[in-house]
Parts: structure tokens; C-alpha cells; sequence
């Protein structure tokens, strides 16, 4: 009869008992890690993410959604926090579709008007939960294309190839196959991609950073309407009033960094172009009520009219640009350029309310 090797039994024991050790420690850290999440104490900002994104709200809260944005780019708000906390809601399964969609529309308020939030986006990894969220055949199907939709544009941008993540994540929803949501069942067994998915559907237009202008109305009656506008949305405050600004000083400073950059020729037609220029052209008749409504705070009056200002400046400037480029490229023969006139139409409309769906 073999004797028995206890040499090897000891050893082969030993590195069980390590795997189970291993093991053992990833499970305790992944639920001392939960634990952690569930008893912390809430902070101020998962207290204004739970705000804003209450299931109990029928449309997004622009105004504290821009307020947000204005603390997170003053410093008052954590940005990784507020990501944190948003990627929380987006847990797919368990929420509310109320609440999910609202987290969309909070994080790509964050992500268009305070550029460092993209590096927390990165980081939390959040895309992994956008992700889990269109894969899950429980999602609503409108946050299911909106989540598609954030993702597609994050990663066909140009200014985000120094976060590779971004581009990796659209490009592995293009190739993957998504499947049918709960709601999908009697349509028509076909397999999807990112892109074709998108194509396939009614794209539902994410909701503009801001109410949009009511171009239906008559210019008498936009004038008369400006006031009560103003006020609706809460723009009589000094803090609001405050976080507006900061919104319009922050697309200022980009569209004159973009006019002022060496590269040539300018990307006047490029899109995020085209978006800053739109924001700073809807910004100026906010600035503008602020101006009026503002006579106790002198700082905040100046501040206000050197805004108004300068946003004046490089919009004119971005038009005599534009000029001299279409007739650049008319000499030449080339291509008409960006015809930005629709957006200066309504820059001088004010702002309505827009219904969210």
C-alpha cells in the first residue's frame, strides 16, 4: 500500500486554504464597501442630487440643476461627489424610471456646463452603469435611448480623446448587441447595435441645458412676457441670479478660448461651436433682466453689465469670422459655411418653458 505524502497533503491544504483567504477578504471588502455606502451620512451633495432628481418632480428643475453646476464650478460642490451620488440613482432594476431619467438629465447638465465633472464621469465609472442600464431589458426604453444617446455623443467627441474611456465605451455599445427592452416585446425580432438601435427608433431630442425660446410668439408679445418669464423659472434671486451669471461667464470664456485658439481654420463649424455660441446667445437676455431687475447690489450690477458686454463682443465677433470665412470660401468656390441666423433670432426671444416627456 502507497504510503501517503503528507508533505504534498500539507501543501495542497495550504493553497486551498489561501484561495479561500483571498476569497474570503474580496468578499469582506466588497461588503465592508456597501456597508459603507448604505450607513454614511448623507451629504450635502447626495442631499441636492436627491432633489433634484425626485421621482415625485414631472420635469427637470433647471433652475436647481443650474445651480448645481454653478456650485460644483465655484467649489461649494464636490463634483466627484455629486457624480457619486448621481450613479447611485442609475442603478439599473431597482429605481424609479422617474428618477433615472432625471439623473440623466442632471449628469449632462453637469458634464456640458463644468468640464472637469467629464474626469469624475470617468473615474466613478459611471459609463459601466450607463451600460448595465441599456443592457437591462427592465430600463425604461426612454432612458434606454437617452443613455444611448449621452454615450454616442461622449464618444464621438473630439475634445474627449484625453479620456479614452469615453470613445472605448461608445465603440464597444457599436459592436455589441443590445437587447429587446421589456416594453419591445411584439416589436419585430431584429438584432441591434448601439448605432442602428438609435436609427430604428423615434430619437426622443434629449431636453435643451435650458428652456428654449418660443419662436410661435410675436416679438410684442415676448416683450410683454419677459418679466413674468423671468420670475417663473426664479430668476429674482440672488443666488440664482448669481449661478446664472457664472453659467454665462463659464460659455463666454469658452467660445472666446475656441475664437481665440491658434488652430486655423477656426472650427466655426464645428458642433460644440455652434452649441457655446447658442448658450451665450440665449444667455443674453438673461444677463440682460438681471441688469434690469438688479439696483441693491453694485457689484453684482457691474458684474452683470461687463457680461453683457463681452458676450455682446464675441458674438459679433464670431459673426465677422464667419463672414470672412463664407466669403473665403465663396472666392474659392468652397462649401456655404454654418448659417447661425435662426440662433440670433431666438437669442433675442425670451425663454419658455418646455414640457418634458
Amino acid at each position: 500500500m502507497e504510503k501517503l505524502d503528507l508533505s504534498k497533503l500539507k501543501m495542497a491544504s495550504s493553497s486551498i486554504g489561501e484561495r479561500i483567504k483571498t476569497s474570503g477578504a474580496q468578499v469582506g471588502r466588497t461588503i465592508s464597501s456597501k456597508m459603507k455606502e448604505i450607513l454614511a451620512a448623507p451629504t450635502p451633495e447626495s442631499k441636492i442630487v436627491d432633489e433634484a432628481t425626485a421621482e415625485t418632480l414631472a420635469e427637470p428643475n433647471w433652475g436647481l440643476n443650474l445651480r448645481i453646476c454653478a456650485m460644483i464650478s465655484r467649489g461649494e460642490y464636490d463634483g466627484a461627489e455629486i457624480v457619486r451620488a448621481i450613479r447611485r440613482k442609475l442603478a439599473p432594476g431597482g429605481r424609479n424610471p422617474a428618477t433615472q431619467g432625471l439623473s440623466l438629465d442632471l449628469l449632462e447638465a453637469c458634464t456640458s456646463n463644468c468640464e472637469k465633472v467629464f474626469s469624475e464621469v470617468a473615474s466613478e465609472k459611471v459609463l459601466d452603469d450607463m451600460v448595465k442600464l441599456i443592457e437591462d431589458s427592465r430600463t425604461d426604453h426612454g432612458n434606454r435611448v437617452r443613455a444611448m444617446q449621452l454615450i454616442r455623443s461622449w464618444g464621438e467627441s473630439t475634445d474627449l480623446q484625453y479620456l479614452p474611456v469615453f470613445h472605448q465605451t461608445y465603440m464597444h455599445l457599436s459592436t455589441k448587441e443590445i437587447p429587446r427592452a421589456e416594453q419591445e416585446e411584439n416589436y419585430p425580432d431584429v438584432h441591434y447595435n448601439l448605432e442602428s438601435y438609435l436609427g430604428q427608433q423615434q430619437l426622443i431630442s434629449p431636453p435643451d441645458r435650458y428652456p428654449v425660446p418660443d419662436t410661435s410668439t410675436t416679438t410684442a408679445q415676448n416683450q410683454e412676457g419677459n418679466a413674468s418669464t423671468f420670475v417663473r423659472y426664479g430668476f429674482n434671486s440672488i443666488e440664482e441670479k448669481t449661478e446664472h451669471l457664472a453659467v454665462a461667464r463659464n460659455s463666454l470664456d469658452i467660445l472666446t478660448s475656441i475664437l481665440n485658439s491658434d488652430i486655423e481654420p477656426k472650427p466655426l463649424k464645428d458642433d460644440l461651436t455652434i452649441g457655446i455660441l447658442a448658450k451665450c446667445k440665449r444667455s443674453l437676455p438673461i444677463v440682460q433682466r438681471i441688469v434690469e431687475t438688479t439696483s441693491d447690489d453694485e457689484v453684482m450690477l457691474f458684474d452683470a453689465l461687463n457680461l453683457h458686454d463681452e458676450l455682446q463682443l464675441v458674438i459679433s465677433r464670431y459673426a465677422e469670422l464667419a463672414a470672412a470665412s463664407e466669403s473665403k470660401n465663396h472666392n474659392a468656390g468652397g462649401e456655404e459655411v454654418y448659417d447661425d441666423s435662426n440662433i440670433a433670432n431666438e437669442a433675442t426671444l425670451p425663454l419658455q418653458s418646455r414640457n418634458y416627456t
